[in-house]
């Protein structure tokens, strides 16, 4: 049997490939030529991961939860407001980077400005 380096993600691969190798005929071809490809994709596979960490899946709620959030944050520009923007001079116009006049949210609603005239940001 194979040994496993560092983790556990290739020990399902190992199983499925010794249960294909108890039910291969040793006498066909074919079927020897197949595993030895199932062996050497294994193999592949093992090396691949060796490395891998299972902390860093893209796929626990926890990374989940953590995209989403800044997702949402993403779209309100973390909290700040917008204070460049692709603006037209004409509706047939090439849109060009301009500094706004004034900051607006995400929504393109004014956002709120203290005394000094600069934005108040959110906390």
């Amino acid at each position: 049997m194979a040994t496993f380096i560092g983790n556990k993600f290739g020990e399902e691969d190992h199983k499925k490939l010794a249960d294909f190798e108890k039910r291969a005929n040793p006498n066909d071809p074919a079927q020897q030529a197949l595993i030895e490809e199932l062996r050497a994709h294994v193999k592949k596979l093992e090396e691949m991961r060796k490395n891998e960490d299972p902390r860093l899946s893209f796929s626990t709620p926890e990374f989940k939860e953590a995209q989403r959030i800044f997702t949402d944050n993403f779209k309100n520009n973390f909290g700040r407001p917008v204070e460049w923007g692709m603006v037209k001079d004409y509706a047939w116009s090439t849109p060009q980077l301009r500094k706004l006049d004034v900051p607006v949210d995400v929504e393109g609603k004014p956002w709120p400005l203290d005394a000094e005239g600069k934005p108040v940001l959110k906390k």
